[in-house]
């Protein structure tokens, strides 16, 4: 599958077994929390986050989470030690990668380095709507964290988060940590929160993309060219945004420096 990346062209390998698609827009039987805010139709928002200290304590914390996963993996590393080199460190071992990432994907809110209600405050601040980072369809309080290496298929394919079970009704943060560039942060679909699903065509049951397995359903074909975005959210910002747009796919085209990016989900209260 061919789409662009702004405005750059890039091809998709993507392979698993698909199934019909409804003309059916997820989002018209769903909570909407875009609803009402001057950025509803595109589904995405970018704006600053936290106050600098708290959001540098964010960062901050986050990173050493990293430096203990790694160390956990069997990688000591100094307190110091940059996570935008990760990939130096790591290199092609992928085994010694997922042990990383089975250690960071999923913590629980108690792990956060500032208190969740600063957060779960600034967002819904954002999108109008009280909301809380509590999943009410499995009782969850979660945070994932994202890291991916340059040049590697580290990231998830291209799909919508509703393609998953438990995650309908909310609204999802990209918080930039370190190496977040306009060549490394995440891409998404503006727009595409309203698309009906037979716009695309996708997998059933996860998917094979570039080589790599992956549990997310993912985009196969799309009906017209995509075109994707990298919003970019700056070191003091947030990007939030709809999980019923299309988003991810985006490889990190950084020359050298990996991206680590924080990820959550709130839900009304």
């Amino acid at each position: 599958m061919k789409a662009s990346i702004n405005a750059r062209e890039v091809t998709y390998q993507i392979e698993g077994e698909s199934g019909q698609a409804e003309d059916k827009v997820l989002l018209a039987d769903s909570i909407d929390l875009t609803r009402g805010t001057p950025w509803a139709g595109a589904g995405y928002t970018v704006a600053e986050f936290l106050p600098a200290p708290e959001q540098q304590q964010l960062q901050e914390g986050l990173a050493v989470l990293v430096r203990e996963a790694l160390a956990a993996a069997g990688l000591p590393v100094a307190a110091d030690f940059p996570i935008a080199d990760y990939h130096k460190l790591i290199g092609d071992d992928q085994q010694r990668h997922l042990a990383v990432v089975n250690l960071t994907k999923e913590s629980t809110i108690e792990r956060l380095p500032v208190p969740a209600s600063l957060l779960e405050a600034r967002v819904s601040e954002l999108c109008g709507h009280p909301v809380q980072a509590y999943n009410p369809f499995d009782q969850m309080r979660l945070f994932h964290l994202r890291l991916v290496r340059p040049g590697r298929s580290d990231n998830n394919p291209l799909h919508r988060d509703v393609w998953l079970p438990d995650y309908d009704n909310c609204i999802n943060i990209y918080v930039p940590v370190t190496g977040s560039t306009a060549d490394s942060s995440l891409s998404l679909v503006p727009g595409s929160h309203w698309w009906p699903e037979n716009r695309v065509e996708r997998t059933q049951n996860g998917a094979v993309y570039n080589g790599v397995t992956y549990t997310v359903p993912a985009v196969k074909h799309a009906v017209e060219p995509l075109q994707l975005i990298r919003p970019n959210p700056g070191p003091s910002e947030v990007l939030l945004f709809s999980p019923y747009l299309l988003h991810g796919g985006a490889v990190n085209l950084n020359a050298d420096a990996t991206r680590l990016s924080l990820e959550m989900r709130f839900w009304p209260v």
